[in-house]
Parts: C-alpha cells; sequence; structure tokens
C-alpha cells in the first residue's frame, strides 16, 4: 500500500468527529461522555491493509488540480478524467485521441494516468485475513508473546507449514465466530496442507536442537487448532493429544540439548504437563515413554531447586492413574479393596502438601489487592511471579489438587463407612478449605496467563507472567479447563463460577476458540444440576464485552 501518513488508532465514532481519542478500553471517554456506543478500535494489522487509494487520488488532485477546479485557469481543465472502476480495460490505462491530446494540459493527463492506475479499493485475501486474525488474537498481546527477532523468525521465517498452520488456526477462529462454513472448509484445507508440510520438515531435520524448532512450533500449532477447531468433544482432545505426545518425542530425541539451561528440560516438562488435561478427560493412561522421559529430565534437573516440578509431575501422573482405578471400580463400601483405594489416595495428598511447600520456595509468588475487583481481577486480586513458567507450574498443581481434594470428599458420600475408617470430620472440613484456597488461587492467577481485552497494554503488563518461550496463547487452553474445575469445585463461592463463566465468555468472542464455548456450556450444565437439587431456578447470566 502507498504510505499515506500514520494512521489513526481511534475509535471510528471519533475519527469520524475529528477528535481525540484516549482509546480506554472497552470504550473511549468520548462516547461515553456523549452516551455513544463506543464501536471499537482497529488492530494493528488491519492498519497494514486499509486502503488508501482515495487519499493518493485526493494528494494528486491537491497537487496538479482537479475537475472544476483549474490548476491554471484554462477552460481545458474541466475535462472529466476516466473512471477508475470501470471494468474497460481501455479506461485502466490513459488514451488520447488524436484531436484531444493537443487540448490537454500537463495537469490534466497526468491527473488521467494516476486515476486510471490506482484500483478504487485493495482487500486483504483470504489467507491474509487469517493470519491477520491469528497474529493479533492467538499469537500477539499474550503474556508469552514472541518478543525477541529469533522467536519471531519461527513464526514469519521461510517454512510454509507455519505460516499455513497459523492461516488455519485464524480462519477456523473467524469461521466460527462469523458462522461461515466454507471459510471453515479453507482452514480444514490449511491445516491438513500444514500437517503435510510438517511432517516433511520432520523428516528432512537434522537431530538438533535449532533444527526441530520451527516443526516443534507448527506440531503445537496443530494442537492448538484442534481446540479452536473441536466442539470440546474427547475426539479433538484426543487429536491434539497425539500432537503434543508428537512434540515430546520430537524433543526427546535431541535431549540433552547443549549450551541450554538444564539441557532443555524445561521445555520438554511444558510439553508433558499439557498431556495430564487430555488424558484425564479421554480417560486414557499415559504412555510408557512419557515416564522414561520424566525421569530423563529428573537427571537433568538434578540437584537443582526445580527438580520438584518432575516430582509434581510424577504425583499428577500417578493421580491420574489413581482417578482411572477409582472411576472403574466396582467394589462395594467397606470392603478391603475400597479401604485400600482411599487409603492410596490420602498417601497422595501427603505427597501434595509436600511438593506445594517445594513450590513455594523454588517459584514463589506474592498476591497484590486493588480492593476493586473486576473482569480482569478476580475480587481485585493478582499474582506476581518471577516468570510464565513457574506460574503455569503452579496452575497444573492446583488442578491436579483440586481432583484430589474432589475424590476424597466423593469417597465420603459415596463409601461412608469405608471413609469413616480414614477421614474423620476435620480432615474433610480440610479438604473443604484446601479446595477453596486453591481455587481462588486459580482464579486470582489468571491475568498473568491470559491479557483481558479491557486492559490497555501497560496496565496488562503490569498483571503478566513475563514470557521467554514465545508461544502465544498455546497455553490457554489448558488455563481454561483449570477455570473450569476451580469454578465447578465442591463448596466454593457462586462468584467463582460468574468470573470464570466471564471469562470463557469473553476468550470465545474474542477469539472464536470453540474450547472456550465447549466448557461454558459444560459450567452451566453443572450449575443447573445443583439449582435443580437445591429447588433454585435462575437465569444465565449474559456477558458483554
Amino acid at each position: 500500500m502507498v504510505y499515506c501518513g500514520k494512521a489513526s488508532e481511534g475509535c471510528q465514532s471519533c475519527r469520524t468527529r475529528r477528535i481525540k481519542c484516549d482509546k480506554k478500553r472497552p470504550e473511549c471517554s468520548q462516547c461515553i461522555r456523549v452516551g455513544k456506543k463506543c464501536p471499537g478500535y482497529r488492530d494493528q494489522l488491519s492498519l497494514m491493509f486499509r486502503d488508501e487509494s482515495s487519499k493518493v487520488i485526493q494528494k494528486a488532485h491537491a497537487q496538479w488540480g482537479t475537475a472544476g477546479s483549474p490548476a491554471d485557469g484554462s477552460p481545458e481543465s474541466s475535462a472529466q478524467s476516466p473512471d477508475p472502476t470501470n471494468e474497460d480495460s481501455s479506461s485502466r490505462r490513459p488514451s488520447y485521441s488524436p484531436t484531444g491530446s493537443a487540448s490537454l494540459t500537463p495537469a490534466i493527463a497526468a491527473q488521467q494516468i494516476v486515476a486510471s492506475k490506482i484500483p478504487r479499493r485493495v482487500e486483504p485475501n483470504l489467507d491474509q485475513r487469517g493470519l491477520n486474525f491469528y497474529v493479533e488474537r492467538y499469537l500477539l498481546n499474550h503474556p508469552d508473546s514472541p518478543r525477541t527477532p529469533e522467536l519471531m523468525d519461527i513464526y514469519f521465517g521461510n517454512a510454509e507449514a507455519m505460516r499455513n498452520v497459523m492461516v488455519a488456526v485464524g480462519l477456523a477462529g473467524m469461521s466460527n465466530l462469523l458462522g461461515n462454513k466454507s471459510m471453515n472448509l479453507v482452514a480444514r484445507s490449511k491445516y491438513v496442507t500444514a500437517l503435510k508440510q510438517t511432517g516433511q520438515l520432520i523428516a528432512s531435520a537434522s537431530r538438533d536442537y535449532g533444527a526441530i524448532v520451527k516443526p516443534l512450533r507448527s506440531i503445537v500449532t496443530l494442537a492448538l487448532f484442534e481446540v479452536v477447531q473441536g466442539k470440546g468433544s474427547k475426539l479433538s482432545a484426543s487429536s491434539a493429544n497425539t500432537h503434543i505426545h508428537g512434540a515430546i518425542a520430537l524433543s526427546r530425541s535431541v535431549l540433552p540439548v547443549a549450551d541450554s539451561p538444564n539441557g532443555g528440560a524445561r521445555g520438554v516438562l511444558q510439553l508433558m504437563f499439557s498431556m495430564f488435561i487430555p488424558s484425564q478427560m479421554t480417560d486414557s493412561p499415559l504412555p510408557s515413554g512419557f515416564f522414561e522421559c520424566l525421569k530423563l529430565c529428573k537427571v537433568l534437573l538434578q540437584d537443582c531447586v526445580e527438580s520438584c516440578a518432575v516430582d509434581a509431575a510424577f504425583a499428577i501422573s500417578h493421580l491420574l492413574q489413581l482417578l482411572l482405578v477409582a472411576d472403574r471400580s466396582t467394589s462395594p463400601d467397606g470392603q478391603p479393596e475400597t479401604d485400600e483405594l482411599i487409603q492410596q489416595f490420602l498417601a497422595l495428598e501427603t505427597t501434595f502438601d509436600r511438593i506445594e511447600q517445594q513450590l513455594q520456595a523454588a517459584y514463589p509468588f506474592v498476591e497484590h489487592q486493588t480492593g476493586q475487583p473486576s473482569a480482569a481481577l478476580f475480587r481485585g486480586k493478582w499474582h506476581a511471579y518471577t516468570e510464565i513458567w513457574g506460574a503455569r507450574i503452579w496452575n497444573h498443581f492446583r488442578w491436579a489438587r483440586l481432583l484430589l481434594g474432589e475424590y476424597i470428599i466423593k469417597f465420603t458420600i459415596d463409601y461412608p463407612v469405608s471413609s469413616a475408617r480414614y477421614i474423620p470430620p476435620p480432615h474433610k472440613v480440610r479438604c473443604y478449605s484446601i479446595i477453596e484456597r486453591i481455587a481462588e488461587d486459580m482464579l486470582v492467577s489468571t491475568p498473568s496467563h491470559w491479557h483481558h481485552p479491557m486492559l490497555d497494554k501497560e496496565t496488562a503488563k503490569k498483571y503478566e507472567a513475563p514470557g521467554q518461550g514465545g508461544a502465544g496463547a498455546a497455553g490457554l487452553p489448558s488455563l481454561l479447563w483449570h477455570l473450569k474445575i476451580s469454578a465447578c469445585a465442591p463448596n466454593v463461592a457462586p462468584d467463582l463460577w460468574d468470573w470464570a463463566y466471564d471469562v470463557l465468555q469473553v476468550v470465545w468472542k474474542n477469539m472464536g476458540m470453540q474450547h472456550a464455548q465447549a466448557l461454558s456450556e459444560i459450567m452451566e450444565e453443572h450449575r443447573k444440576m445443583l439449582q435443580k437439587e437445591k429447588g433454585i431456578v435462575s437465569e444465565l447470566p449474559v456477558v458483554v464485552i
């Protein structure tokens, strides 16, 4: 596009009225002052593709003279220039008749050339729109956005696979919001193409870390496509988990990574933690290779305070195994098998208590209070972490700790005889207390992982946990599942449900992520069930952004 000065980032209403816009979110002060609905703001990438043709023509007219306003006072300057929108090819280039060319002034001739060569409108194609949507909604404006040339090169280098999968995710999100089936088909086609290209990258890449970075990021984004496109079903979770499992296998092939802290164990562990939720959703056991990789990470982090992250992963893995046993158990109350199962959960609870103390030493955080609850801050609180890696480890641990407490309480209801032997009333009260504390911590930590659209950049940066990997929104699906578990935990206050539900709806309406919408529907069913048990009938909240 031809540059015509810096584009205004203000809202359409302020630009139309030619007044300064303060660009506050969700609505600017000028629109609020006059009682108008603020139309919102253009994103930075859309400014790159704005139509400047009319401005170019206006500048040309001002310099060379416009029709009806002679530049040199001669009557000939009132001649009409060709229509730039005419589809006839002859109107797209200057044509001079033998009799008319002599009567045209240089100004009018130049005006005809400019007007005939500049199209009235230039729009981004579908691929560009999908890419823009992905970059604006899924890559940038997140705590873990890429902020160095090296990280940006992973996304915008020469790898066609990465570009195609970004377009696929962007078009999937857009098609979900617009209900556009044809756009959705294009998104699926791009996904299939990216899948093939990623396979070719992996096959041709040498087994060193530098060579696998781009295909690795492409695999993670393919997994993201599954949760954006899928409707929260076990099938989409299983597909995403397959991609993550492939990413772990690829990362494992280059461990230990030379000249990398702890041999690159962090990157692999982050992928491994992301497998826990799909495993629990689909009631499927973790693969045997998973534990071999965990043991290697334990060796790489030996004598390091962060080795507790591996201990947490082992404990969560053990919990998922016990959950499968508990869900499939047919042993009646009071039997030795039931007693043994309860004792295993209580022994694991002791392990989790010990790991929580280790996490506090390895990944300390400070809780802050503003006193002004908002859609962006639960109860006006937020956590300050040193980096997003620690914040993510904490949330994975909290999610598992909530599940553990929930099952222990469930045992007191389903197995009153067996549980009475091992779970006295004070222990049950303690379980409820831990669940309430952990669930609140999960919601309070949200701004560390995700920027609410209502926050401006400076405010969002104040609350975020500094990122290093440049993964953008790759960690958001896990966060949303964590919020759902917290909001639906037993005995938590109703405001947890309300706030978490609002966040899911904002993510859905802003990003078009089906995963967020599916979790919202699960939460709605959960609230209806609780209301039915209590004999309460009420309407669900309507979220406005």
